[in-house]
């Protein structure tokens, strides 16, 4: 089961449980899954994965997983094993080394109050892919240049704007 959660506070609702995504404003979809019957899992805009309980929607672990954003985690079907990717090339292997989980509460509560920040100085922004930017300048230019009609041969003449 996916959240597809877009720009802005988003409220997952799971049974009387609300979960709030804390920062998801610079790309159009995160991901939010489920692991297992005990967890909901979701990638951010600041580059972590936040793991909640989930019959008390309580942050129960944060994994720094990328320098920028998740969009993608996957978790394994059967291992305790969970992909997270980016917007780079790279994929993520997440598995439990230590005997115990370390989370540091303060840190965490750091890091939500940094996102409300950001989430609130980039509100108005939007963001798009540096291909779409190039294309856009690529159009431009050809504008620019007088190239926005094709040309055409009419019975021999002289060539005439296509509309």
């Amino acid at each position: 089961v996916y959240f597809c959660l877009t720009a802005g506070l988003r409220t997952l609702t799971l049974s009387s449980i609300h979960v709030t995504e804390r920062r998801n404003a610079r790309t159009m979809i995160k991901e939010a899954t489920f692991w297992g019957e005990e967890f909901v899992l979701s990638g951010s805009d600041c580059g972590h994965v936040f793991i909640w309980e989930r019959e008390t929607a309580r942050l129960v672990m944060l994994l720094q997983a990328d320098h920028h954003v998740v969009n993608c985690l996957q978790p394994h079907p059967f291992l305790p094993v969970l992909a997270t990717s980016g917007i780079d090339y790279d994929i993520k292997l997440w598995a439990p080394l230590q005997p115990e989980p370390s989370f540091n509460q303060e840190m965490a509560e750091e890091l939500v109050k940094r996102n409300e920040v950001m989430l609130e100085e980039t509100k108005d922004t939007i963001t798009v892919p540096a291909s779409f930017m190039i294309r856009m300048l690529a159009c431009l230019n050809q504008i620019r240049r007088g190239g926005r009609s094709r040309m055409r041969h009419s019975d021999g003449g002289p060539d005439q704007p296509i509309d």
